[in-house]
């Protein structure tokens, strides 16, 4: 009887020691998680911008339209497929006229809201920085809707 009995004395003092560990270790806060984010990871497939539906979607665009009354031209892309793209170039439309009839507004370009689909995905945001343009103007481009294609 004196190996069943040191069977379960054992037995019940590693439940007891795993009990201990798997309950005795949580913090009654909480997780903490310290350190800096990781980086979002780009995407596996190209990534691309979409003027309007019937469109065909552009990638790093030398100009774009975005919904039928701002107009990017001469874009320069510093960064183009992580989570952000970011240009400079000139806007226009037939808001700013007839101040920009001749020369657009210089502007900062930042792309983002990548949606990611199948084996790519488009930029859903964009955000126009000028510095020039007249307060109320510049708010209109703070924070503007891209076209995204449907699956």
């Amino acid at each position: 009887m004196r190996p069943l009995t040191a069977t379960l004395v054992a037995a019940a003092v590693a439940a007891g020691l795993l009990g201990g560990l798997l309950c005795g270790c949580a913090d009654p806060g909480g997780l903490k998680v310290t350190g800096p984010a990781q980086t979002p990871a780009a995407t596996a497939g190209p990534v691309y911008v979409a003027q309007a539906a019937g469109e065909p979607p552009l990638r790093r665009p030398a100009s774009l339209e975005i919904g039928g009354s701002v107009r990017l031209t001469g874009m320069r892309w510093r960064s183009w497929g992580g989570p952000t793209a970011e240009a400079v170039g000139g806007v226009s439309g037939g808001w700013c006229l007839p101040a920009c009839r001749d020369k657009p507004y210089e502007v900062r370009v930042t792309l983002g809201g990548l949606v990611r689909q199948d084996r790519s995905a488009y930029y859903s945001r964009a955000t126009i920085e000028a510095a020039a343009l007249p307060p109320e103007q510049h708010n209109e481009l703070r924070d503007l809707r891209l076209y995204v294609p449907r699956r």
